[in-house]
C-alpha cells in the first residue's frame, strides 16, 4: 500500500468510526484540540499526520491505529 492510500484509508476508517459514535468533526475538535479543518483534511487523506496525532485520533474513536489503516 502506498503512502497516499494509507492516508486515505486512515481518514475513511476514522470518519466511519466517528460517524458510528455519532460524533461530529466539532465534537472531535473539542476532544482533541485539533481544528475542524485539520480533522477534515485527515478524513480526506490530505494530511500526513504524526504518529502521536494518529494515536490521538484512534483513541477518540476507540480504535487502534492498525484498525484505522486496515483495508477491510
Amino acid at each position: 500500500m502506498d503512502e497516499q492510500n494509507i492516508l486515505k484509508t486512515f481518514g475513511f476508517n476514522f470518519k466511519i468510526a466517528r460517524m458510528k459514535l455519532n460524533l461530529s468533526q466539532d465534537n472531535i475538535a473539542d476532544l482533541t484540540n485539533f481544528s475542524k479543518a485539520y480533522i477534515s483534511n485527515v478524513e480526506r487523506g490530505k494530511h500526513n499526520l504524526s504518529l502521536i496525532n494518529a494515536l490521538k485520533f484512534a483513541k477518540v474513536v476507540n480504535k487502534s491505529i492498525e484498525e484505522l489503516i486496515s483495508e477491510a
